[in-house]
């Protein structure tokens, strides 16, 4: 990782994307005739995000100084339960994030959100997690969706701990019951760890889930769960989950050094 306390150069630039200093000259005066393909592309305006290089070409673009940032949230939810979730989601993510931040909501189609001097992509898919980045080169912190790209920023649940959690409450058989997370490859570390899971997709199946024993992190299920005959277990993640997501902003914003890009709370 360069040096943030020296000027950014465009050799620092192609280091870190792996390409030549004429590759990156090109994409930056997206010069005609050259055959670069939109990955490195879009890798290179990434690395430049990154590292805070802001080349003259677009000093005339660049917002005014202000203590106010805005803040982009995109997601893509089903259904009542996922739009209550949404709404936890930002209750705690605003207690967290503190003054000097206005948030805005963004459902699809995504496309190029003007002035967002962050996004946060929640419970969507990686190719959609990627969509928003193709067309938005500002800091893109990920929550509950698996990149595992050293660009980005990652948050999600520690689901380990959280069975080790419920394992020494319950001593027996349970379910875990969880809203049906968006990123197929979340969805599968789930079922990987825990022996039963049931993934629940509207609030039309809520009266069909008959267990005894139930670990849940989802407020709207631990709520109707809760006067049923059910031994129920509720760990709310959200407040550490923002907690660690609200970090993120502030360092991807100051564009801090950071080795750890990925995050299990």
């Amino acid at each position: 990782m360069t040096d943030m306390g020296k000027r950014v150069t465009i050799y620092d630039i192609a280091k870190e994307a792996g390409v030549s200093a004429a590759t990156v000259s090109y994409v930056l005066n997206n010069t005609e005739g050259q055959s670069i393909s939109e990955e490195t592309k879009n890798k290179i305006w990434h690395v430049i995000n990154m590292l805070n290089y802001k080349p003259n070409v677009f000093a005339k673009n660049l917002r005014s100084s202000s203590d106010s940032k805005l803040l982009a949230v995109c997601t893509r939810h089903n259904g009542c339960l996922g739009k209550a979730e949404f709404i936890n989601f930002i209750e705690e993510l605003s207690l967290s994030l503190g003054e000097n931040f206005d948030i805005v909501f963004c459902m699809p189609p995504f496309g190029r959100i003007p002035n967002a001097d962050a996004i946060i992509a929640f419970n969507v898919t990686k190719e959609i997690f990627y969509g928003i980045g193709s067309q938005n080169y500002v800091p893109l912190i990920s929550v509950n969706c698996l990149v595992e790209d050293k660009l980005f920023f990652q948050i999600t649940a520690d689901f380990t701990k959280l069975k080790l959690k419920a394992d020494g409450y319950f001593k027996d058989v349970y379910s875990f019951v969880c809203l049906t997370p968006a990123d197929e490859a979340l969805k599968n570390q789930i079922v990987s760890i825990f022996d039963s899971v049931i993934f629940v997709e509207s609030g039309d199946s809520l009266p069909e889930i008959k267990v005894k024993n139930m670990l849940t992190v989802n407020g709207i299920i631990a709520e109707y769960f809760k006067l049923q005959q059910v031994n129920l277990l509720y760990e709310n993640l959200y407040p550490p989950i923002c907690k660690q997501t609200a970090d993120c902003v502030h360092k991807a914003l100051s564009r801090e050094k950071f080795d750890i890009h990925s995050y299990k709370v």
